[in-house]
């Protein structure tokens, strides 16, 4: 799945995808969650229930990423463009029904960048002998987390309203996409 054959491409890329897919993907809802009820777009029950729909895509992803008929490198691309559509569609509109679609679509997405890296990636290290370089893969997570509460952070110091919050993610998860499908 990584283009090139050195550790340091394979680690930046698997780094990469999970800051992505885990911060902005999987995580990014909840400091942006304050904003929505802020904005008085969200209730704690609709908040719930958004959350437990998006947690039933991560789980679905994670489920049928073995099957979906797509090369690894192809299903990566795809969920990182799906990631970052998602994304931006939470800014492009207020309604709830299309929230709901949009945050079970980026839990599928988010999930399977995780199986993918954590199959190929971990693998190509492991085939290169360097297991003990996985953690800092894995950090991507943590690195995606702590930017996008950063972000959401500077939405709201900003005074920003939670739909420009979400196209700035979702227009910045497209750009990181597009980058790392091109590699």
């Amino acid at each position: 799945m990584a283009t090139r054959n050195t550790t340091l491409s394979i680690l930046l890329m698997g780094f990469a995808a999970l800051a992505l897919a885990m911060g902005i993907g999987r995580f990014a809802y909840t400091p942006m969650l304050p904003l929505m009820t802020g904005d008085g777009l969200l209730g704690l029950g609709a908040g719930g229930l958004l959350a437990s729909c998006h947690f039933l895509g991560y789980l679905m992803g994670a489920l049928s990423a073995a099957r979906v008929p797509l090369a690894p490198r192809a299903m990566l691309r795809l969920a990182l463009l799906l990631i970052g559509l998602a994304t931006l569609g939470m800014g492009l509109t207020e309604d709830f029904g299309a929230w709901l679609v949009l945050r079970w679509l980026a839990g599928v997405a988010s999930a399977w960048v995780l199986v993918l890296v954590s199959n190929y990636h971990v693998r190509a290290l492991a085939e290169r002998g360097r297991t003990t370089a996985q953690g800092w893969m894995f950090a991507g997570v943590g690195a995606g987390t702590a930017l996008a509460g950063l972000a959401c952070l500077g939405f709201m110091v900003l005074g920003l309203a939670s739909g420009p919050g979400w196209l700035a993610l979702g227009w910045a998860s497209l750009a990181v996409g597009i980058v790392l499908g091109a590699l």
